[in-house]
């Protein structure tokens, strides 16, 4: 029985020194809990938007070609060169000797049928004399006269033949490829010498289908050839009224210069850029890295109040090769430059100031 009592006053003591434990820490003053302040998530550079009018440009690559292509092809197949008067990159005049083939074979055979139609007409001579006296009938003198006329003719094809053995330049050009090589063969079906006409150079691009419908001769282009720091002005000369089954694309030449200036003189095969201007269209501009795509559409980041972002839809009405235009949006509205993908809704940024 003074077991138990002793339990219980244990117990009771116990309880009533957790009680005022518990009073006296409620009691006490709590600290104020930290208000919450969102650490920025990521820095962006940001734009004001302005409005100005830029250039709707279609780029395009290319090589250059020569305006009008000439071959020079020999008249003649299996005989050797014997001498060459011209080489790649010399300009040369219509009439100008290039090549010289060995025609000492053809000179041989010039002078037997050269000997061959003086005997004929020596006989057709002298039988028409006797024609009036009766001595020879009318179809022998036809006969004479025949064989005389084809005497004629193969000594003018021989005579011809020794001259097509000096290849001379159809007209006036810029030599850009050589195949002829002294001693080689020549062939029907392998030029001995290319020319540009007149040295003229110009763009030929690929312009995909769907733009073909936008352009049209005369259109200014900017062109950039291959290791030229300085752009070039030309312009569309020809588009081509096909378009390639393969590549749906049609063939468009632009001159390397326009009416009035003088040509450009590069070279055959030159890679080439060109932009080619087909309006000029009026906007919000913005750098083509602030536009965003997601299956919504196509929409910018732009920076609120407390530097939140909030996405902004946004109807693209033209693009360049650095700027995209927009329709519409709010004067000098803060738009992220860069860093767009890595953003969402509502995210805290902080700002630098991009350079436009």
């Amino acid at each position: 029985m003074s077991a138990t009592r002793s339990y219980l006053g244990i117990g009771i003591g116990l309880a009533v020194v957790g009680a005022v434990v518990w009073f006296g820490l409620a009691g006490r003053p709590q600290p104020a809990a930290a208000a919450t302040i969102a650490a920025p998530v990521l820095t962006v550079s940001v734009v004001a938007a302005h409005k100005r009018a830029v250039d709707d440009a279609i780029a395009v690559v290319g090589a250059t070609v020569p305006r009008e292509n000439v071959v020079v092809v020999p008249e003649l197949a299996g005989q050797q060169v014997r001498e060459i008067h011209a080489d790649v990159g010399d300009y040369v005049r219509k009439g100008q000797l290039l090549a010289v083939l060995d025609s000492s074979n053809l000179s041989i055979q010039s002078a037997g049928l050269r000997s061959e139609y003086e005997r004929t007409r020596g006989e057709y001579e002298r039988v028409q004399s006797l024609q009036p006296s009766g001595a020879v009938s009318r179809e022998f003198v036809a006969q004479k006269n025949a064989a005389y006329q084809v005497a004629l003719a193969n000594l003018r094809n021989a005579e011809l033949s020794v001259r097509r053995a000096r290849i001379v330049a159809p007209t006036d050009g810029l030599i850009y490829e050589r195949s002829a090589a002294i001693g080689g063969l020549t062939s029907f079906s392998e030029p001995l010498f290319k020319l540009a006409k007149d040295g003229l150079v110009e763009m030929e691009a690929n312009v995909p289908e769907r733009q073909v419908a936008r352009l049209r001769v005369g259109l200014p282009a900017s062109l950039r050839l291959a290791g030229e720091s300085a752009p070039i002005q030309g312009e569309i000369r020809l588009i081509a009224p096909r378009v390639d089954s393969a590549s749906r694309s049609a063939s468009v030449r632009i001159a390397l210069q326009r009416p009035g200036e003088s040509a450009h003189r590069a070279a055959v095969g030159m890679f080439c850029e060109a932009g080619i201007t087909v309006a000029q269209v009026e906007g919000w501009v913005l750098p083509g890295s602030a536009l965003q795509q997601d299956a919504a559409g196509a929409f910018v980041w732009s920076v609120r109040s407390g530097n939140a972002v909030r996405r902004l839809p946004v109807e693209v009405v033209a693009r360049t090769p650095e700027h995209v235009v927009v329709a519409a949006i709010n004067a000098g509205e803060r738009i992220v430059a860069k860093a767009g993908p890595f953003l969402r809704d509502g995210d805290i940024v902080a700002l630098t100031q991009a350079r436009r």
